[in-house]
């Protein structure tokens, strides 16, 4: 067998992953699967899961003390992210031939065989977010969005093993073990924004796939029209019948509530496509029942913490405290284990200035989106602006602007642990 797939998990998700396996394998066998779980797993549920599932921990060449460092500074979604070039070692290690990556929440509607025909040719298989020209945007994510977060979507990623792709993930892997946050401000979105170099590297080798039937996704509804034909899902251009016609291949179920999709509501968190295009609603249903199929698998896992939100005491860890982490390290702070809640370790310096907050993670959800009141706050905030401005004038204030953009980064905020960091030599 010289094909596999791959996804990687938390615990929570390993339910979602056993969906995406059960529908490529409805179309497609020739190939092995793979879950690889990022997280912690005790005994008792390693009895429980599939046994293609990879606990990382265990099997990625990863050092112990990397491992510790990269589960803490970065969330669930970068930490599982940055482990992706990892994996693919891994995998081609095991001597497979040609690796597809895959996001657990996407469903398969036709043969993944299409993708590893195309790494026949080429070594590297990538597609992008958008493949149609519009003078006036009609996506529901803004282009600042896209621009913000990549030309690719690294969602799916297929590679072929050679000199060309080991080159690739070893200087990928170099990048996520340091650098794949979800910062935009400072040009990161976790292994995506790295991704758009690639062409520029290895050129010809890049297959860069326009096929409509891969990765249809909320990024790219209002671009690509779902029908049936002749019993199978098919895509096109929205709103020109005389385009180029694709069998449907996968859909990447992208920012749903999976188990609000599980009992049946197809609405969206953040938008409303379902009304929008109603051809949409049909790939939604689907989804939704094959939840429902597969939901004593699904429910046994979704509720499954993630390890690394928590010290070793149970106590949460917040954002700001791995912002804070990051801080201290890259001034060259030595911090063996940052999990440890024993004495004179990170968690007792946070504990000591107070920073250790019970809801704190859900104290951290708060956006400008869902902040009560904010209409009021900001008010207040700008006749506090316009005082300062009348003290300091226009110059002195642009300063201070200038200044702030870059002291509001909460990695920044390490004076508040140790006074020597009250310098300039943060900025």
């Amino acid at each position: 067998m010289v094909n596999c797939a791959f996804t990687i998990v938390a615990k929570n998700y390993v339910g979602l992953a056993s969906i995406l396996e059960q529908s490529i394998k409805k179309y497609f066998t020739d190939f092995d699967f793979y879950i690889v779980v990022a997280d912690d797993v005790d005994e008792d549920l390693k009895s429980l899961l599939p046994s293609n599932v990879i606990v990382a921990h265990e099997n990625l060449t990863i050092k112990e003390e990397l491992w510790r460092d990269m589960s803490f500074k970065y969330d669930i979604t970068e930490f599982c992210t940055s482990i992706k070039p990892a994996s693919f070692k891994y995998f081609f290690s095991k001597g497979y031939d040609k690796c597809i990556y895959l996001d657990p929440d996407i469903c398969f509607f036709s043969s993944i065989g299409i993708i590893y025909d195309m790494l026949d040719e080429k070594s590297i298989v990538l597609t992008p977010h958008l493949t149609r020209l519009e003078n006036v945007f009609g996506g529901d994510f803004t282009e600042k969005g896209v621009m913000q977060t990549g030309v690719f979507n690294l969602g799916f990623c297929g590679l072929r093993r050679n000199n060309i792709t080991e080159e690739l993930v070893n200087w990928w892997y170099s990048r996520l073990t340091t650098m794949c946050f979800n910062d935009v401000s400072k040009g990161l979105f976790t292994d995506q924004k790295w991704m758009d170099l690639i062409p520029c590297y290895f050129g010809e080798n890049v297959a860069i796939s326009r096929n409509l039937g891969l990765n249809v996704a909320p990024w790219n509804f209002h671009e690509r029209e779902i029908f049936v034909d002749s019993g199978e899902y098919k895509v096109r251009y929205r709103g020109d019948v005389g385009s180029k016609v694709y069998p449907l291949v996968f859909v990447h179920y992208s920012g749903f509530d999976y188990k609000r999709l599980q009992s049946g509501d197809i609405s969206r968190l953040t938008m409303e496509n379902a009304k929008r295009y109603r051809d949409i609603d049909d790939i939604m249903n689907v989804y939704a029942r094959e939840l429902q199929a597969k939901s004593d698998t699904f429910d046994r896992f979704i509720s499954q913490k993630y390890s690394y939100n928590y010290y070793q005491n149970g106590e949460p860890i917040m954002m700001f405290h791995r912002k804070l982490y990051v801080g201290l390290t890259s001034h060259g702070e030595n911090i063996d284990n940052p999990f440890s809640t024993e004495e004179y370790m990170f968690y007792q310096k946070l504990k000591n200035k107070k920073m250790i907050i019970v809801d704190g993670l859900s104290k951290e959800k708060v956006t400008k989106k869902n902040i009560s009141g904010i209409g009021a706050k900001l008010t207040v905030f700008n006749k506090v602006s316009r005082c300062v401005y009348k003290i300091l004038g226009l110059n002195r204030y642009l300063q201070l602007l200038r200044l702030m953009s870059v002291f509001s980064y909460k990695e920044n905020q390490i004076h508040l642990l140790d006074k020597k960091y009250d310098t300039s030599n943060i900025l």
